[in-house]
């Protein structure tokens, strides 16, 4: 098994130095997989994670060449978000150098934190360089959302649905759950996934393809609900209230239709919310669980509130905790990005990060006021975003490439989308008559004609 994951990673390399393009869309199509974990030496390095490292790789290999052996090609690096990540980074330096476990805790800030940025935010948005390619990718992840459902749907099979509690969850495979055991991790993606279908619903021209969009929607949508998952109900409470708000909002006739489908909305969640309550009494609640874990993070932010204990250092806090031990067992991480950074990197990580979340979330709010509905892609790509970043304060993906590609892949669409109406603005002001009137006299000059010619006059 070894030699064949060798042999699939060298040819991932050579694959991503010859095109990257290839290996962003692979990494696009992994990042739900979370459940397939590969081990060299001392080292744990999950398949998404591991594809993401190796077109990281790839990338600066091509860029070295086209440096050393391409000197005419102009090569322009992007660093979205730069600026608000930085902060965070120095915090988390210093934090990590001040902590009881120096060495630990850079290691931890190096393979989370850092290699977050550098790949999935720094190299797509160096590869991704026109939109049909981002379109590729959306669709890419779109496809990956559905695997994440399908694979949900296909669980129900030999539950008992009667008798004892059913949930949508991933599906063994080969020995292992590609999408993680937790319900929870179906229900992030999905927050995210059942949005992408509306933005690849306004990529649709033909009206059935369309409606076909919006039946696989309200699926993904039903599938939220019956991960059964707190987190993925509130989220997806948040997105619908603003989608129908801006809908409503564009279109007034919408009002009532909105309303029908809400009242709707809570008459399906209504039952389903008993029979939450009725698990939770039955078993052991994770609100406790959750509880719990928030007072270790704030007793260490007491301890150590400026610049907290140092990355990666959480589990190894509550590992320390005798009762956490004796009621749940192992070590968890932060259920919460808040909760994990306050107890890590202190008041100033948590500044940092609450910065970086404020650019973010401001960024989303803006883009829709100023474009939607003109431009219809942006609120339900706006919404996606919004719900992978949202569910971390419930659950643990905080530092992982399932929730910060989208966000990459939004900006992106944002910045081609500017591009291409100042193109159009530029053309048009450039077309006699738009401006000024044109100049009866003025001589045509042919389109095959470059600036600079021997015969333009002066």
């Amino acid at each position: 098994m070894s030699t064949i994951v060798l042999i699939c990673s060298i040819l991932i390399l050579i694959t991503a130095a010859l095109n990257p393009k290839l290996g962003v869309f692979l990494t696009a199509a992994t990042l739900p997989i979370i459940g397939r974990d590969f081990y060299f030496a001392n080292l744990v390095v999950p398949a998404a994670d591991l594809i993401a490292l190796l077109t990281l790789i790839g990338f600066f290999v091509n860029l070295t060449f086209t440096f050393l052996f391409k000197t005419q090609k102009k090569v322009k690096l992007i660093w979205p978000l730069f600026f608000p990540f930085l902060l965070f980074f120095l915090v988390s330096i210093l934090s990590a150098v001040l902590s009881n476990n120096p060495i630990a805790s850079l290691y931890y800030f190096m393979r989370w934190p850092l290699f977050l940025y550098f790949a999935y935010i720094f190299v797509p948005a160096n590869v991704i360089k026109d939109a049909k390619t981002l379109k590729t990718t959306v669709v890419i992840v779109f496809l990956s959302a559905m695997a994440v459902l399908l694979s949900g749907f296909l669980s129900l099979y030999g539950q008992d649905w009667q008798n004892s509690f059913f949930r949508l969850k991933s599906i063994k495979i080969f020995g292992s759950y590609p999408f993680g055991e937790n319900h929870n991790l179906i229900a992030e993606f999905l927050n995210v996934g059942a949005f992408f279908v509306l933005v690849i619903k306004e990529f649709l021209k033909d009206k059935r393809l369309k409606r076909v969009a919006d039946t696989i929607f309200v699926i993904a949508v039903l599938g939220i609900i019956l991960t059964f998952s707190r987190s993925g109900w509130i989220t997806l409470f948040l997105q619908s209230a603003i989608y129908l708000y801006y809908r409503a909002k564009a279109k007034p006739k919408e009002h009532i239709p909105a309303l029908i489908i809400s009242l709707l909305f809570i008459a399906l969640i209504t039952p389903l919310f008993f029979r939450m309550s009725a698990l939770q009494e039955k078993n052991i609640s994770s609100t406790e669980n959750r509880v719990l874990l928030t007072e270790i993070s704030l007793r260490a932010f007491k301890e150590k509130p400026i610049l907290g204990h140092g990355s990666g250092e959480f589990t190894k806090l509550v590992d320390q905790n005798t009762r956490f031990k004796a009621k749940y067992g192992p070590a968890v991480d932060s259920h919460g990005v808040i909760q994990k950074i306050i107890a890590e990197n202190g008041i100033l990580g948590l500044t940092a990060w609450l910065f970086l979340l404020f650019v973010l979330i401001n960024l989303i709010f803006k883009t829709v006021e100023k474009y939607y509905p003109r431009v219809k892609w942006v609120l339900p790509f706006a919404l996606a975003v919004f719900g992978g970043v949202f569910f971390q304060f419930f659950n643990t993906s905080y530092f992982k490439g399932k929730v910060w590609f989208p966000i990459l892949l939004f900006i992106l669409a944002l910045r081609f989308s500017e591009e291409k109406v100042a193109a159009v603005k530029k053309g048009r002001l450039a077309q006699p008559g738009l401006t000024q009137p044109a100049k009866k006299s003025a001589k045509k000059i042919p389109l095959t004609k470059k600036s600079g010619s021997k015969k333009s006059s002066s």
